[in-house]
């Protein structure tokens, strides 16, 4: 299970680990849970530069303005609920997400106040 908190802002915020391969250490961050977001997870690029990440192209998507944006991409390896993945990740100035599909298969519950718990559940293998 993940757990997390409602900032002031009633985000959903929980905390990402991202394990440099490399060097084995782990570096902490907070992540807006974005349900909108149409991926797995977006990093700021000052994180990707200080994890060691490559860039390997850029993906479209449309922003919830409905215009088009180019991102910079890249894969990293995500500590998620116990278990090292690789995930691809996208790049963005200064914006930490947690996109709907880092979430997959799991149960999301938030209590959307300041301060309300958040968590994140594994669903059972069906």
């Amino acid at each position: 299970m993940i757990t997390g908190r409602v900032n002031e802002h009633y985000e959903a915020v929980i905390p990402i680990v991202l394990p440099d391969i490399a060097t084995r250490e782990l570096h902490h961050l907070s992540a807006v849970i974005d349900t909108g977001l149409d991926h797995y997870l977006m990093l700021p690029r000052v994180a990707v530069q200080q994890l060691g990440l490559t860039i390997i192209g850029t993906k479209e998507l449309v922003l919830g303005s409905g215009q088009p944006h180019e991102f910079d991409h890249c894969f990293a390896a995500i500590l998620w609920d116990g278990e090292v993945k690789g995930i691809p990740v996208l790049v963005s100035e200064t914006e930490c997400l947690a996109g709907a599909l880092l979430l997959a298969g799991s149960y999301l519950t938030a209590v959307m106040v300041p301060g309300g718990a958040v968590t994140i559940t594994r669903l059972p293998s069906l």
